[in-house]
């Protein structure tokens, strides 16, 4: 870990996009790159990012201009600005154009069964041959690390909210809590029921997140965090204190600090949720079905 330089690989992951039509930028919001079980590359980021329009509602986002994008540009670290290699080993970020329609054609893969009630796209790109080889690494990829993803355990947002990065473009970390059982659904728009859970709304697989996120955030791959003492291999499991070699084992962390790639953050989705401050983090087999079994999006504007 270098003293006098950037401390944590996780920020070497996400960029920050822009969504523009002819007219200029409509809007910011954040990214990441997800690697596939395939191998396949993919630029991932919320429905709502490339569409302009809400996920649930459909309506344009920009309700007082009604523009949408049609392009975004991906600041992206690069060794190249405008085609020129940079001096000795130095990088810098440079905003790259990606399409994202072709001949009024979207671009990009949607969840198999959702569509676009899902808020996640995941766009097939290459990864850039100009970028430094430990930025820009797949969200999913950084690290086989695994935890206890738990209720109450602390999340790492990592993104740009309201446009803001430092240095070159490194991205800001909010930190936020798993405010709901991670493995099971949520339903938003739904009434109370006097059997089961909700009632009605829409059943969308995601966990709620409480945190004081700001728009630009919006796409910002998330990681969990936990500090204790965990079986790496199987880290639901009970450990069993008595067990001979539990402390020498090497698939056992005891007082260690571990971050796990959990999914795709997006931010505030209807009035009761918004009202209770919780935005949805969509869960990493969910980026995983888009990426291998996706289906190609309809334009959202015809």
């Amino acid at each position: 870990m270098p003293e006098n330089g950037i401390r944590s690989c996780y920020s070497q992951s996400p960029f920050q996009i822009m969504m523009l039509d002819d007219h200029g930028i409509i809007s910011t919001g954040s990214a990441f790159y997800y690697e596939s079980e395939l191998g396949d590359f993919f630029l991932t980021t919320n429905w709502r990012n490339l569409s302009g329009r809400h996920f649930v509602t459909n309506k344009l986002l920009d309700n007082k201009h009604l523009r949408y994008p049609t392009y975004i540009l991906a600041k992206l670290w690069s060794r190249r600005i405008k085609g020129s290699l940079l001096p000795g080993n130095s990088f810098t970020t440079e905003a790259r154009r990606i399409d994202i329609y072709k001949d009024d054609e979207a671009l990009w893969l949607e969840h198999p069964a959702l569509g676009s009630l899902c808020d996640v796209i995941a766009l097939p790109v290459r990864r850039e041959e100009d970028c430094p080889a430990n930025f820009h690494v797949a969200s999913n990829k950084i690290s086989k690390e695994r935890i206890p993803v738990i209720p109450g355990a602390t999340v790492f947002i990592i993104g740009f909210p309201r446009s803001i990065g430092v240095g070159a473009g490194l991205p800001i970390w909010k930190s936020g809590y798993i405010s709901s059982e991670p493995f099971y659904d949520v339903v938003i728009g739904g009434d109370l029921s006097d059997i089961g859970g909700m009632s009605g709304g829409h059943k969308l697989p995601a966990f709620f997140i409480d945190s004081l996120t700001r728009e630009g955030m919006s796409g910002s791959p998330v990681f969990a965090n936990y500090t204790g003492s965990w079986d790496i291999k199987d880290p639901y499991s009970e450990p069993d204190w008595s067990s001979p070699g539990l402390f020498e084992s090497e698939d056992y962390w005891l007082g260690s600090n571990g971050k796990e790639f959990v999914g795709c953050y997006s931010g505030r989705i209807g009035t009761n949720e918004e009202g209770a401050a919780l935005g949805l983090c969509w869960r990493k087999d969910v980026i995983e079905q888009i990426c291998t079994n996706g289906k190609p999006a309809q334009n959202p504007h015809t």
